[in-house]
């Protein structure tokens, strides 16, 4: 299938069958109850613990969906909180080994290239000086901050890039083989990718990330809504972008099958 075949589908899919996406519209509105503050701690941690269960729930669904797009599968899966709970907890498992390796090495990078020394040094010029602590600071310092932040930032942003599509790739591996060690296995994640090719999943990346800003724009509009409008957007737009997502993903894994 070519990206055009599979956004086309992708962004139709939700549509196929509005009970099951109005199910999870709701799993997706009780997953935001948590950013919700009502002035009362006890309540607003209940409301957290239960956002953030729904959320993992919302996760899981999510591997259905691209177990049955690696398929070619026309329908929405259906609904089982076990399994989707179950899936969820894998997925933030995966999250976690695929976004800890780029982590330490951004850290890693940091250190070697002298990134934390100079921001100690520029704190004790603020300790030392206060307010004025920005006209104190020799210039080669500050551009000794600048050119290690800078080397570090790059670094890290390639290296998150990179960890996020073999992410996808685990997330692909974990739906077809129902199994977590085989999702978390980096270098057939790394072999999955090459075997779809670098520049297709690349440029699916670019058009997911376009498209759902684009209609993550359009939800401003239901967030300035008095109340309800997080829960409105949440119930419609992060629906539709989980569907798109996962369904975009699965489908582009099908390539290599």
């Amino acid at each position: 299938m070519s990206l055009t075949e599979i956004f086309t589908d992708s962004l139709k899919y939700p549509f196929s069958d509005m009970t099951k996406f109005c199910i999870l519209g709701v799993i997706m509105a009780i997953s935001s109850l948590g950013s919700l503050d009502l002035g009362n701690e006890t309540l607003t941690l209940i409301l957290g613990i239960i956002g953030f269960i729904a959320s993992i729930i919302a996760g899981g669904y999510g591997v259905s969906i691209v177990k049955n797009a690696i398929i070619k599968s026309d329908e929405i899966p259906d609904f089982d909180l076990q399994t989707n709970l179950i899936d969820g907890i894998k997925m933030i498992i995966l999250t976690i080994v695929y976004y800890i390796i780029p982590f330490i090495i951004t850290v890693i990078i940091a250190f070697a290239s002298g990134f934390f020394n100079q921001i100690m040094e520029v704190m004790a010029y603020a300790s030392q000086y206060g307010p004025d602590f920005v006209n104190m600071v020799p210039e080669d310092v500050a551009m000794s901050l600048v050119s290690s932040a800078a080397i570090t930032v790059i670094i890290g942003i390639i290296l998150l890039v990179i960890f996020t599509l073999l992410l996808y790739m685990g997330v692909c591996r974990l739906a077809k083989y129902n199994s977590l060690s085989e999702g978390v296995d980096i270098p057939e994640a790394a072999r999955d990718l090459k075997r779809i090719g670098i520049g297709k999943i690349i440029g699916w990346m670019v058009l997911l990330i376009v498209i759902i800003s684009i209609i993550t724009f359009i939800s401003m509009i239901l967030t300035s809504i008095p109340y309800i409008g997080f829960l409105i957007s949440a119930f419609l737009v992060s629906t539709y972008n989980l569907f798109i997502a996962y369904r975009s993903v699965g489908l582009l894994y099908s390539y290599i099958e």
